[in-house]
Order: C-alpha cells, then sequence, then structure tokens
C-alpha cells in the first residue's frame, strides 16, 4: 500500500561523516522514492548546502567527528534563520545518553531516529515525522513568509478545526506572540490554555510573559513551580535564572543554573552564563569550570563570542600562578590564543578591548616578564581612563584585580583599590567580590591574607551574612587553627545559621568540633562567656531538632 507521502517531489539533505552510512541512508531514501539527494560528511558543508538550498527534509547525524555536531548544526540553522519552519529536520544518532537526549530535545528537532536504521524503520518514523509536520504546514508557510498576523491565524484554526492538535498550535502561537512582543495577547492566551489544562509549556510561557513585562515576583513564582514539578524542562530553569538574577539574587540564580546544568550540560549558552554568574558571585571554581566547558563547546559553534573568550582567558590566570609547571605553561599558552582569536575573530568594543589588553598584561606579569607587561598595562590604564563611566563596578573590580597583579608599587594599587571600596557603598555582592580579589592575591601570602579574613569576617557577623561570615573564618581557621577569638567568631556564624533553620550537616559538624576545641577554655578567658552563651543556644537548637 503506497504511503501517500509524495516522496518523488522530496528533496532530502544527509550530513553523515560515514561513507557507508551516507551511502545506506542514500540508497534507503531512494528506495521510498526519494529522487532528490545532497550528501555532505561534516556540518559546514552542511550549512553550506542549506545556505544554497531549501530541502523538504535534513537528516543529520548527531556525532560528526570533528567539527559542528548534530545539535550545533540545528542551534546555529535556528539561529541563522537558514532552516524553513516547512523544512522536516530529524536527527539520527547512535548514542542515548542523558546528556544526548536532553541537548538534542531542546534544539526542538521534528523528531530523531536511533541507529541502527533499517528501510523499514526510516520508512515508520519518517512517516510520522512528515504526517504530523503537514498538520501545521500552512501555519508554517506563513511563518517563511513572516505574515505573523495569518500565521497566529492559521493556528487559532487548526485549533478550532482540529480539537486534538489545539494545544499545539496554541503552543506555536504563544512562542509567536512572544518572539514578536505581543505580551497583553500572550498572556490572554496562555490564560485561556491554563484555564482548560496546566501543561507545561504553558506555565513556561506565561513565566515568560511576566519576566518580560517586569512582573518579576510573579514569573519566579510560575518558573519555580514549574521547575520543581517538572525537572526535565530545563529551559524554565533559565528563565528562572534570568528571573533571580534581575530580581538581585545572584547566588540563587547561579544555583538555578547549575541545576540546570545538571540536566543538559552540552547548552554552549547556559555554560556561558553560569561562567558569567560565578564571576558576579566571585565564585572562581565556578567560573572556571563553566567557561572552560563553554569555550570547548563553542569551539564549533555559532553562540562562540568574545565575552565567552576573555571570561575563560581571565579565569585561566589562576592556573597560571597557582598551578603546576605543566599546568602554568598550558595556561599561558591558551590566555594568548585566547587574546588573539579575541582581536581577529571579533569586532571589539572599547571595554572588550580594554578586557583583552589587561588579560596579555597579567599573563605577562605572572610570567615574570616586565618588559613586556608594563608597556601592556600602561596602554591598559590609558584604555580604562578613556572608557571611563563605561566601566560598571564589575568592570572596576576586575581593573583593581589586573592593578595587584601588574602594578609595580603595590601601595599605590592597593591605595586605588580603598577608593574603589568607598565607592560600593554597602553593596554587599560588589563587596564580596572586592574581598574575594583582594583574597585571591594573597593566596600565597598568610601573613597578609589572614587579618582580611579576619576583618572581613568581623564585617559580615556584624551585618548578618552568616553563611558569607561562616565562609571566610572557615578560611581563615586553615590559617590560623589555634585563634581563640576566630573560633568564637567562627561559632557565632555557625550557631545563627543553625537556628534560622539551616541544620545541614556539615554545619553541625563544623560547630561540635569548634566546642570541642574550646572545651578546657578556663573562665579566666575573656571569650568565656561568650563560649557559654553560644553553647546553650547550640544545644537548644539540638533539642528542637531531637524533637521534630
Amino acid at each position: 500500500m503506497a504511503d501517500l507521502i509524495p516522496y518523488h517531489k522530496m528533496s532530502v539533505l544527509i550530513i553523515e561523516d560515514l561513507a557507508e552510512m551516507r551511502s545506506t541512508m542514500k540508497s534507503m531514501l531512494s528506495a521510498l522514492g526519494v529522487q532528490q539527494i545532497d550528501t555532505v560528511n561534516n556540518g559546514e558543508d552542511g550549512l553550506q548546502k542549506m545556505q544554497r538550498n531549501k530541502y523538504d527534509i535534513v537528516l543529520s547525524d548527531y556525532e560528526l567527528g570533528r567539527g559542528k555536531d548534530g545539535q550545533q548544526i540545528l542551534e546555529e540553522v535556528r539561529h541563522s534563520q537558514l532552516l524553513p519552519a516547512v523544512t522536516t529536520y530529524i536527527v539520527v544518532t547512535a548514542a542515548q545518553t542523558a546528556e544526548m537526549v536532553m541537548g538534542v530535545l531542546e534544539s526542538e528537532p521534528d523528531g530523531y531516529i536511533a541507529k541502527p536504521v533499517t528501510l523499514d524503520i526510516l520508512r515508520t518514523r519518517l512517516n510520522r515525522i512528515i504526517r504530523t509536520k503537514s498538520i501545521y504546514r500552512e501555519i508554517n508557510q506563513f511563518i517563511d513568509k513572516e505574515d505573523v498576523d495569518n500565521a497566529l491565524e492559521a493556528c487559532s484554526r487548526l485549533a478550532l478545526e482540529k480539537p486534538k492538535f489545539a494545544l499545539p498550535a496554541y503552543r506555536i502561537k504563544g512562542k509567536l506572540l512572544i518572539k514578536h512582543n505581543r505580551l497583553d495577547e500572550a498572556k490572554d492566551m496562555y490564560d485561556t490554555v491554563l484555564g482548560i489544562k496546566k501543561v507545561a509549556w504553558a506555565v513556561l510561557g506565561m513565566g515568560k510573559v511576566e519576566f518580560l513585562r517586569g512582573n518579576y515576583a510573579a514569573a519566579q513564582e510560575l518558573l519555580e513551580g514549574l521547575s520543581k514539578t517538572n525537572r526535565k524542562f530545563v529551559e524554565a530553569l533559565d528563565w528562572l535564572a534570568s528571573t533571580l538574577e534581575a530580581e538581585g539574587q545572584i547566588k540563587a540564580a547561579q544555583q538555578v543554573l547549575e541545576q540546570a546544568i545538571d540536566e543538559s550540560p552540552k547548552s554552549v549558552v547556559r555554560q556561558q552564563n553560569l561562567a558569567r554568574i560565578a564571576e558576579l558571585n566571585a565564585d572562581a571554581d565556578c567560573m572556571f569550570k563553566a567557561s572552560r566547558k563553554a569555550y570547548g563547546l563553542s569551539k564549533h559553534s555559532v553562540f562562540r563570542n568574545v565575552d565567552g573568550l576573555l571570561r575563560y582567558g581571565t579565569a585561566l590566570l589562576n592556573v597560571q600562578r597557582f598551578g603546576g609547571v605543566r599546568e602554568q605553561k598550558m595556561a599561558l599558552k591558551d590566555i594568548t590564543l585566547i587574546v588573539e582569536a579575541a582581536r581577529t575573530e571579533f569586532q571589539m568594543d572599547e571595554v572588550d578591548t580594554l578586557r583583552a589588553q589587561l588579560l596579555e598584561a597579567q599573563a605577562m606579569s605572572i610570567e615574570k616578564n616586565k618588559e613586556a607587561a608594563k608597556p601592556l598595562f600602561d596602554e591598559a590604564l590609558a584604555m580604562a581612563d578613556a572608557c571611563g563611566d563605561k566601566l560598571d563596578k564589575d568592570q572596576q573590580i576586575n581593573l583593581f584585580a589586573a592593578r595587584l597583579l601588574c602594578e609595580e608599587d603595590e601601595d599605590k594599587a592597593l591605595a586605588a583599590g580603598d577608593k574603589l571600596l568607598a565607592s560600593l557603598g554597602q553593596h554587599h555582592r560588589l563587596q564580596t567580590r572586592y574581598y574575594a580579589t583582594l583574597d585571591n592575591f594573597y593566596k600565597r601570602q598568610p601573613e597578609q591574607r589572614l587579618p582580611l579574613l579576619i576583618t572581613r569576617g568581623e564585617q559580615l557577623l556584624e551585618r548578618g551574612f552568616f553563611e558569607d561570615a561562616h565562609l571566610i573564618l572557615s578560611k581563615a581557621l586553615t590559617l590560623d587553627p589555634s585563634n581563640e577569638d576566630l573560633k568564637i567568631n567562627a561559632l557565632k556564624a555557625v550557631v545563627n545559621l543553625y537556628k534560622s533553620g539551616k541544620s545541614y550537616s556539615s554545619y553541625l559538624e563544623f560547630g561540635n568540633q569548634l566546642f570541642n576545641s574550646l572545651r578546657d577554655l578556663p573562665k579566666s578567658s575573656p571569650n568565656f562567656s561568650a563560649l557559654e552563651k553560644l553553647r546553650l543556644q547550640w544545644q537548644g537548637q539540638d533539642d528542637e531538632q531531637a524533637a521534630s
């Protein structure tokens, strides 16, 4: 029986790196009646073919050896609008890892076919995918013509004429409305859908609408609810992170992005965003891991950008400073390549030009190449003066970090830091970045690092930032484990954390260790009364935990 699908009229592009598989797929498509078949063995050639020709079907292998993989090809054609909406894009893959599945699903192909592929499997899957795609053909034709109003009308018409496909039609409609900033219409539509059925994509759509309208509290409530009930809906986590960042909850935004990365780590943009947020939070380890991953993923991606390159280069400075001999050499080599790539591949603005200059100057300073470092740094200072107000506070902190490494007169660098600190006021996140910058600079100078940590820990305790105080004072204790005053302050931080309900096992263990270390504190000690008060509070919390 005929399939009733006019394969003989269709054009197909096969993207497959293995010659035998290309030949097999071509033979099977010919058996289905396809007459116009193009084949390529890599992603770049596939993109060029799609630039020159319009195909009815694209069959792309997921793993393509060197160069772009199937996910990156799909990301690029979507981003560059090379793929007509009417084209059926199918990923063919032998990989079945969760990472692959989530990555493919996020790119939203029309379907995927698992290897090994037989003629019967290909026919069955193609028939099903093409028939489903044909239901939305009128909508997709209007989308390709950029006729938004008629595309929206076609969505509504499909929903009325074929109720079985109403929800998918409304999903397309919602995306179109958001894309073209018709937010009031989108909100009304999502209200209607959610009144009928609480589907995840409609909750996500409404969360996007609320975010774009600046209603962050409403967006957060919707997106948090969705992420708790549907962890695989990773896009909700991206939008939740953006919402939290807009609300100034930068630490919470990082935690959400880390959760999203756990679910689907192959997104270049997500890794870049996590690296950026981690830098804002002064989380050097997370920034390094995310920026390194983003750098690797972006080598063949349309999402490779100068910001991501320079952030990874900045993260490599710590490897150059504190790594082993081989790691230091590799870091310097990579930084050099990154600066060159930034300058040759991208048209940089004043701020990014300054960032590249500072990165190179710092790398030369760490290498103790003063002849190269000094002119680079002097030129960077002139660039910074020219940038003026274009440098925000985070960029000014980055400039301060460069001063510490490159300035021959350390007192001069520290004086500039004092001036910068005064300009930060009581902004907690920026202060945290400032002190983390100093802490990193003094990492191998305990005599300077210890008083810095003690002072910062006391400040945080006084202002009620007990979790941050705990982290800072714990670091200080590794440098001076017998310091009685330091132990008392560290206890104040952990007791207050425990009182606030954060009864994590790590806090419990840390607190008990500190109390045990102070069990022989004499009554004559000026810290004795404070210790007894803390012990009573701690025991009270233990009693409450036991009762619950």
